[in-house]
């Protein structure tokens, strides 16, 4: 996507959403997400290029489009002199739903949402999470094949969080709906995504399964451990050549060693450090595999993107 001015938001960028696929899209600030957005809800039409949406083309489609898709935006407004009963009619009628058949829909997405026992609360009274459970309901009031969620847990509490967590997961699963989520909250992705795909400066930089990233990005196995006394495990430990590294962090020591070298190597630092530690006598608290995180392989990409 060009604009006139010659600034290119958005280039060849290509992505493949499968039905009933929860995928994550990511980059930083001015990497070409909310472009993107556009573009694949039909707001924006690109300047060179197509987009489909359930093999519609989306700029000679768009009404047909926005007939199968929701749309909840990272800010939005909410009329809030309304109830969320008022709120949610409105919409309906926008789409041409009969009021006998929208009013129990109304009722079901409000019970899906959890705001059932507000129904009757004006909007202006709603909490932020309220509010974006209750904007999360509007994007499906149309029976959508696919919603695009803009940052749909920022500034929530944790509990808000994964109440939202919760929501996707069942529009997902129960009402099979396919979901587009942006987030700045890497952790939100890896909790819900099966897919992902990063970009900088409008390009794709790396698409691919939450696993598939996993493991071309971890070049050394992590091995979490916690005694009852570092210090001295750290020293003993630091002297064996099975180890890539050691680190102390927040009362952990973590232990890298090298995949590449054989399937097995692993499962032998751990008996050798269980078995050094009985000889020395000292407490395990806790031992574990550390798996390598999206925000781990998103940081090493873009970061490796802007120096290069």
């Amino acid at each position: 996507m060009t604009y006139k001015n010659g600034f290119t938001a958005v280039k060849n960028l290509s992505l493949n959403v499968a039905e009933g696929d929860i995928f994550g899209f990511l980059g930083p600030n001015g990497a070409g997400k909310t472009t993107t957005i556009r573009m694949l809800t039909g707001l924006l039409k690109p300047s060179s290029g197509k987009v489909f949406v359930n093999e519609l083309d989306v700029a000679s489609n768009e009404n047909e489009v926005k007939k199968i898709i929701g749309v909840v935006p990272e800010s939005h407004g909410y009329y809030n002199w309304m109830t969320s009963v008022e709120y949610l009619s409105y919409f309906a009628e926008l789409f041409g739903k009969d009021k006998s058949k929208y009013t129990k829909h109304i009722e079901y997405l409000l019970e899906k949402v959890g705001l059932s026992d507000k129904k009757k609360v004006p909007i202006g009274h709603y909490s932020r999470g309220m509010k974006q459970r209750l904007g999360i309901a509007k994007s499906l009031i149309n029976n959508p094949k696919i919603i695009f969620l803009d940052e749909p847990t920022l500034g929530l509490d944790p509990i808000g969080q994964k109440d939202i967590q919760n929501l996707i997961f069942e529009i997902n699963k129960v009402m099979n709906v396919t979901v587009f989520i942006t987030s700045h909250l890497l952790k939100d992705i890896e909790v819900l995504c099966n897919k992902v795909s990063i970009v900088q400066n409008g390009e794709l930089i790396e698409q691919g399964s939450i696993k598939e990233l996993q493991d071309k990005y971890s070049e050394n196995e992590t091995i979490k451990l916690k005694t009852s006394d570092n210090i001295k495990v750290y020293q003993f430990l630091k002297e064996n050549k099975m180890f890539t590294g050691l680190e102390l962090k927040d009362d952990n020591i973590y232990i890298y060693v090298n995949k590449a070298c054989n399937n097995n190597l692993l499962n032998e630092a751990k008996h050798y450090i269980v078995e050094k530690l009985f000889v020395n006598s000292i407490d395990i608290h806790e031992i574990g595999k550390v798996e390598t995180t999206i925000e781990d392989i998103f940081f090493k990409l873009t970061d490796k993107k802007v120096r290069n």
